[in-house]
């Protein structure tokens, strides 16, 4: 069997035919693979455009929140420091006016009981005897005093 060279190239020719036919099979199925991707992948892409036009307006609304919740803040926070300042003057004035009710029954009060015990005595040397019920009214009233100067201190 001898074969012409004719037959031979017409062989060696049908063989690289088959096999090329055989690659663009499968270069035709994997570009068929890769277009199904490429669609997959502008929807993938068109779906993370979505997300992230709404994370913008989520964003965006979340700073419109903040914002509207800075400022109520901020009112409160000036409510509150107002009433601080309010509430620390109330303080004060009190804290003054139980200074000045204390000075009055301490101070103005020992020596009003010194004058009554001046005129009492003076009373004394006119009419040479005090009664006992003026006595008992001056000790009620001094004992008063001092249970009125207790309880402030007590509320201090």
């Amino acid at each position: 069997m001898t074969y012409s060279l004719d037959f031979i190239v017409n062989v060696v020719i049908l063989v690289m035919l088959a096999v090329m036919i055989g690659y663009c099979i499968v270069l035709n199925s994997r570009l068929k693979a890769f277009r199904n991707m490429k669609q997959e992948l502008g929807e993938i892409i068109n779906q993370l455009n979505a997300s992230t036009s709404h994370a913008q307006k989520s964003i965006s609304e979340f700073k419109n929140v903040v914002f509207e919740e800075e400022k109520k803040l901020a009112d409160k926070l000036k409510e509150a420091s107002e009433m601080a300042d309010e509430l620390d003057m109330i303080n004060q004035t009190g804290s003054n006016l139980a200074d000045r009710i204390e000075k009055g029954l301490t101070g103005d009060q020992k020596q009003s009981a010194e004058e009554n015990l001046t005129v009492i005595g003076d009373e004394n040397k006119i009419s040479e005897r005090i009664s006992l019920s003026d006595l008992d009214k001056e000790e009620s009233r001094v004992d008063q005093e001092d249970n009125l100067r207790e309880s402030i201190r007590n509320i201090r």
